[in-house]
């Protein structure tokens, strides 16, 4: 009995090492969920990623001339955004701003700043100006 149980003490000691190795291979470690995002915050609307652009822009409470507005006061700027894009950050819909090479994470529900970080330009190459999916009043003109 006791030589039954030195083998299976040894064998989950051995699983443990081999997982742990595993989940470090990943870059990951005991307490990170599946497909978690770096860096992690929390926003106030969860969504599913699949959902249509659409059904995003109709839970957005807050709208893109307002999350660049609060892109600026974060960054302390009175710049143009480079991009306006609505999308699903962390499982949390969020406006992403991109002003003068930093890009602020801005929450869609109540304009809190989730984050900000420099960003290259290549990743937003070709959008100068534009604002995407951005949700402005309805009845607004571009003339």
């Amino acid at each position: 009995m006791k030589r039954n149980a030195k083998w299976i003490l040894l064998a989950l000691g051995s699983l443990a090492s081999v997982m742990a190795v595993a989940q470090k291979g990943m870059g990951g470690n005991s307490s990170s969920q599946a497909g978690a995002q770096s860096p992690s915050y929390v926003g106030s609307i969860p969504v599913q990623e699949d959902a249509t652009s659409q059904a995003y822009q109709s839970l957005a409470k807050v709208t893109a001339d307002e999350a660049v507005r609060v892109a600026q006061k974060a960054l302390g700027t009175q710049a143009s955004p480079t991009a306006v894009k609505l999308s699903v950050e962390n499982g949390y819909l969020a406006w992403e701003v991109v002003i003068t090479g930093q890009e602020v994470k801005v929450d869609a529900g109540n304009g809190q700043v989730l984050h900000k970080e420099a960003t290259g330009y290549e990743e937003h190459e070709g959008k100068g100006g534009e604002h995407e999916d951005q949700g402005g009043e309805e009845g607004e003109s571009e003339e």
